[in-house]
């Protein structure tokens, strides 16, 4: 009586088949993360821009410079008649343990007024994946 089964042979191109799907899969789904990441922190920065605008409107010049500032700016009551916010609701997950506004990667955006890059303005950039950088990285997500 002959014995039926799969030989080594056949196991291993099968495994090996699996093998590279199963790469092509979590490859696939790394890059998706990434644009993901990338969506979400310019979505964020939309709307930061969109609350300093708003701020800008009402107290007539932009928020101090550096990340904790504009956030407390954006969300916090002064005793300023002028101020019509809060601005911007910002979760508590979405703050570093500075207080800072995070990005998609957890890396506090970079504010700064005036700007370097628009002097009568002011900068607006996340660092992105690599957390390094002055918003001229190719990583680097910015508002100029």
């Amino acid at each position: 009586m002959k014995k039926r089964g799969f030989t080594l042979i056949e196991l291993l191109v099968v495994i090996a088949i699996i093998s590279i799907l199963g790469g092509m899969v979590i490859s696939g789904a790394q890059q998706a993360r990434k644009r993901g990441a990338v969506t979400k922190t310019k979505a964020q920065m939309a709307s930061l821009e969109t609350a300093i605008s708003m701020y800008e409107t009402d107290m007539g010049g932009y928020p101090g410079t550096d990340n904790k500032t504009l956030v407390e700016a954006l969300t916090t009551e002064p005793e300023d008649p002028d101020w019509s916010g809060p601005y911007m609701n910002i979760k508590r997950n979405e703050l570093d343990a500075n207080g800072e506004y995070s990005d998609a990667w957890g890396n506090a955006f970079v504010y700064a007024n005036p700007g370097k890059n628009n002097p009568s303005f002011y900068d607006l950039y996340s660092k992105g994946l690599n957390a390094t950088g002055d918003g001229d990285d190719k990583d680097d997500i910015r508002n100029w």
